[in-house]
């Protein structure tokens, strides 16, 4: 079985727009409106159903979408497109069993505008690229995403470190956490989105909010496997440990966000595919476009990226493709008036990783407490394009893990760009809700413009400086 994600041409190609402005005489339009954006979106499904394959769309409902509107079909387009157009499943549509006989299976993901197809025979995949390659990239599901890997060398403290909470949080005055929570600003309003492990919803730090949660399979894609919505789990902590950082309710930066996390990364591995991110990214743009949720402000925070050169057997095309990929889905964030916050990764200077190279990202390094920057905080330049954009501590920051069989619940200290990044995602969101009508770029260009200056380093980039809020 090969698998592809199946991307629109102009999707790909498309360059990120401004985003949704304000119209006349200060009045502000914020709903976001993503589905179907690329006309040539819809095209995949129908013609993989009309070739045989077998729909995976997951059930439940298809939340209706602001700004969509229904469209009237083309008279020329005859009775059998009419007929594939009507066989082919929107989300929400039943599944089907399978009968053994079938060509292959996709999902549809209008929000992102993407089809993801497995092919059983290499005469499927054959057909489908003599219908489709010359609207879609064929991109192979092959290249391997993971959140940057672990700290070492004295920059984090022991497992297990601590088993309380702290009676106070850590962050610094200079920080401005400590004054916006003073002025009643903590996140309320906002939604946060982490593509992460996951979260224990029942550790003490998240317990007390109600956390929409989807675990996204090794085989998001496969009636068998599907991606569920249940009570929020965390097989390894780190995404527990994000989640805190940004969320939590005695140390996070915005305990009051409404936090949605998908699980998208397995512990035993720390990697991931494009196919489950795109699921959790389609997943997030779900929730995030529901009418109750249109015009409320959102970030997405994405400790994960590729490695730095092809894996060793991928070749440099399936590379770059796969890198495309996740390059429109950031841009479908923005489209959507969401800010996407990435970790640099911590490979050290001169080391520039994707997605936080791409100019879509908003990309964080680390700092420790005493605004010396971290030596595994990954800068570098690509083209005109200088990561980091803008630096958030990242060194020994005390949040959530784990907990034991007998309910005994951990913090720990950890380092990285994964931790610096949920920091940033936490002041992102207390400026959007001070300021909700503001747009992603707006709360990104705020960000970048309050930024508190570090001195210049003979090895790394520090952006604009440390993100505050002001």
């Amino acid at each position: 079985m090969k698998s592809f994600l199946l991307v629109p041409k102009e999707s790909i190609e498309t360059q990120a727009r401004p985003g949704v402005r304000g119209t006349a005489q200060g009045e502000r339009v914020l709903s976001r409106s993503t589905a179907l954006r690329f006309s040539a979106a819809q095209k995949a499904p129908e013609a993989l159903t009309a070739l045989g394959l077998r729909s995976a769309t997951l059930p439940g409902m298809k939340p209706a979408v602001s700004g969509q509107e229904p469209r009237a079909r083309r008279s020329g387009r005859g009775k059998k497109a009419a007929k594939q157009a009507a066989a082919t499943p929107m989300p929400g549509a039943p599944v089907s069993e399978p009968t053994g006989a079938e060509a292959g299976s996709y999902r549809f993901m209008p929000l992102i505008g993407a089809t993801m197809a497995h092919f059983y025979s290499p005469d499927a995949e054959k057909a489908a690229r003599g219908e489709l390659a010359g609207d879609f990239e064929f991109i192979p599901d092959v290249v391997p995403l993971s959140f940057p890997g672990p700290v070492s060398a004295g920059q984090t403290g022991p497992r297990n470190r601590g088993m309380s909470s702290l009676a106070q949080r850590e962050w610094p005055d200079e920080s401005g956490v400590p004054l916006a929570h003073a002025q009643g600003i903590r996140g309320a309003g906002v939604m946060l989105g982490i593509l992460d492990t996951g979260v224990d919803a029942d550790h003490p730090e998240h317990a007390s909010k109600t956390i929409q949660f989807r675990y996204v399979s090794l085989f998001p894609n496969s009636p068998h496997n599907p991606a569920r919505d249940v009570r929020g789990f965390d097989p390894d902590g780190h995404g527990t440990h994000v989640c805190g950082i940004a969320a939590g309710v005695h140390h996070g930066v915005a305990p009051e966000v409404d936090l949605y996390a998908a699980s998208v990364i397995e512990s035993e591995t720390i990697r991931t595919s494009l196919g489950r991110v795109a699921a959790g990214m389609e997943w997030l743009l779900h929730q995030f476009s529901r009418p109750e949720n249109a015009s409320r402000p959102a970030v997405v925070n994405l400790s994960l990226g590729f490695p730095l050169q092809p894996p060793p057997g991928i070749s440099e095309a399936d590379y770059l493709l796969n890198q495309r990929a996740l390059q429109a889905m950031l841009r479908r964030l923005l489209d959507s008036n969401i800010l996407p916050i990435v970790a640099a990764g911590n490979s050290g200077p001169n080391t520039v990783g994707y997605p936080a190279a791409f100019p879509e990202a908003l990309a964080v390094g680390a700092v420790d407490f005493e605004r010396n920057v971290a030596t595994f905080s990954a800068s570098g330049a690509v083209g005109r394009r200088v990561v980091p954009d803008v630096m958030g501590y990242g060194v020994n920051v005390y949040s959530s893990t784990e907990r034991r069989c007998n309910n005994q619940a951990f913090y720990e200290r950890m380092s990285g760009t994964s931790m610096a990044a949920p920091y940033v995602a936490g002041i992102a969101a207390l400026y959007r809700c001070r300021a909700p009508d503001l747009t992603a770029l707006e709360v990104r260009d705020l960000i970048l413009a309050n930024a508190i200056k570090l001195p210049r380093s003979a090895d790394h980039r520090t952006g604009k400086g440390l993100a505050v809020f002001r």
